[in-house]
């Protein structure tokens, strides 16, 4: 943690209030003897712990953190925040960063500035390989991902939906993408020319049952093979001549492993100031809090399997805290929209606009392949 930090009266304090914790669950092994303290340095130090206090429960209201979540979340505080734990490092830095009320100067250049951010993460726009030797086995997937893919287009062929559906966002409430709201009002678009769509199988912890029964072995290779994913998994398909606008993921506690699967010639993305042009069958992982875009220029619909994992800097309990809080968040939203909000309130969420774009593809005549990959072309 930087020294600007802990100069801050609530980064002294988190000292204070680790050695309040001690003094008042003393070891019976070994008595500790207080040290004589004046009254006004007593009252000094309880006033200072008591807004650390009540600094930590702005936080936790922050994330909606209540009745055993909360009482969870103030046990790892003190065993591991308040204390000199190396494995919560990075999420003790984050907190005090909270506490005061601020964000995360990371000082790079096109990455999101956001209060999620976790200070000291390694950070690239497309990740090392050799950072990640699990990918051998997600590329020896490819075929079988490949194979049930087609699988899914020949049944959407004969009237069965694929699953597939646009790509939208819930509208910005500053007025941002009011160019690229569609005819059909559902959202906004995420392109300003073409179509992207999406076949989402996991996102913000719901299962997606429908889409993942007709995937069983992809399903079984991103629960077996990747290492902490983030419960965001999903299809992207982008046809020729789409260009997916800039934009930025919500923070950099997570990265994004693509697994490209089909129509990759004429394709490109820029993460960040970092160009690739990705392989069929050839993994890679990079940053998704970096400002990013695609060109798609080739002659059949690009798809890829995409896959968050959880950043690799962050230790087991880190992630186990963060991913507590945003469960409670994400719960209490939907609670409260169930309670209090209308039904338009509803349809404006990002899951109102998934349910209601979920319906607006008819067909799968936009899903452009080569004839040789196509499961209902007859050889002559």
């Amino acid at each position: 943690m930087t020294m600007s930090l802990w100069q801050d009266e609530i980064g002294r304090c988190l000292t204070s209030y680790s050695k309040h914790v001690e003094k008042s669950s003393p070891s019976p092994k070994e008595p500790r003897k207080p040290k004589a303290k004046s009254d006004a340095e007593e009252a000094a130090e309880e006033a200072a712990i008591e807004r650390v206090l009540a600094a930590f429960d702005t936080v936790l209201d922050e994330w909606y953190m209540f009745g055993i979540h909360r009482v969870a979340a103030k046990k790892f505080i003190k065993d591991r925040v308040c204390g000199d734990s190396n494995d919560c490092s990075r999420v003790r830095q984050w907190f005090v960063l909270r506490m005061n009320s601020k964000v995360w100067n990371h000082g790079y250049k096109l990455m999101c500035r956001a209060p999620e951010n976790v200070p000291g993460l390694r950070s690239y726009h497309v990740w090392p390989r050799e950072a990640f030797p699990w990918l051998d086995g997600i590329e020896t997937m490819h075929e079988t991902v490949l194979e049930e893919l087609m699988s899914v287009r020949a049944s959407s062929s004969q009237k069965e939906r694929s699953g597939f559906q646009p790509y939208r966002d819930p509208i910005p409430t500053n007025g941002a993408g009011k160019n690229r709201v569609p005819s059909d009002g559902v959202g906004v678009e995420g392109v300003d020319r073409g179509n992207w769509n999406v076949m989402y199988l996991f996102l913000n912890h719901k299962r997606f049952d429908d889409n993942c029964a007709k995937f069983p072995k992809t399903i079984a290779a991103i629960e077996k093979l990747f290492p902490r994913h983030y419960s965001h998994a999903f299809f992207s398909a982008l046809t020729p001549g789409s260009h997916i606008t800039a934009h930025h993921g919500p923070s950099n506690r997570m990265l994004r492993c693509w697994l490209p699967v089909c129509g990759l010639d004429g394709f490109k993305l820029r993460v960040g100031d970092t160009i690739v042009q990705p392989t069929a069958g050839k993994c890679f992982v990079w940053d998704h809090s970096y400002e990013h875009e695609a060109w798609h220029e080739g002659d059949e619909t690009r798809i890829v399997l995409i896959v968050d994992i959880w950043h690799p800097d962050l230790t087991d309990p880190e992630v186990k805290i963060l991913s507590t809080m945003q469960n409670c968040r994400l719960r209490a939203g939907r609670a409260m929209l169930e309670e209090h909000g209308s039904q338009e309130d509803k349809d404006a969420t990002y899951f109102g606009v998934i349910e209601k774009a979920a319906s607006l593809l008819s067909d799968d005549d936009w899903w452009v392949i080569k004839a040789e990959l196509d499961p209902t072309t007859k050889p002559t």
